[in-house]
């Protein structure tokens, strides 16, 4: 096999692998969680929000917000925290 062609391929690989990790960074969202504050819900959420985290339930609180904006799990868990630490709890 020739240099010019050794060379090549490595070049390629080398593409191929870059390729490969940019999009998996891409995919899995590396630029952070980000998410609409409990503060921009509407009122009636966000009272039920906060009487589930009086009571102590962050798991049923996190589960109003999910049903109140269809965000993922790890963005309501950030959202509801968040709520929860402002209100000093």
């Amino acid at each position: 096999m020739s240099p010019l062609l050794k060379l090549l391929l490595i070049v390629a690989a080398a593409v191929l692998v870059w390729w490969v990790v940019t999009s998996v960074r891409a995919s899995r969202g590396s630029t952070g969680t980000t998410f609409t504050p409990v503060d921009e819900l509407a009122p009636e959420v966000q009272q039920t929000i906060d009487a589930a985290l009086s009571r102590g339930e962050l798991v049923a609180a996190i589960k109003h917000y999910r049903a109140a904006t269809g965000a993922g799990l790890a963005k309501s868990k950030a959202a509801v925290e968040t709520r929860r630490w402002k209100a000093g709890g």
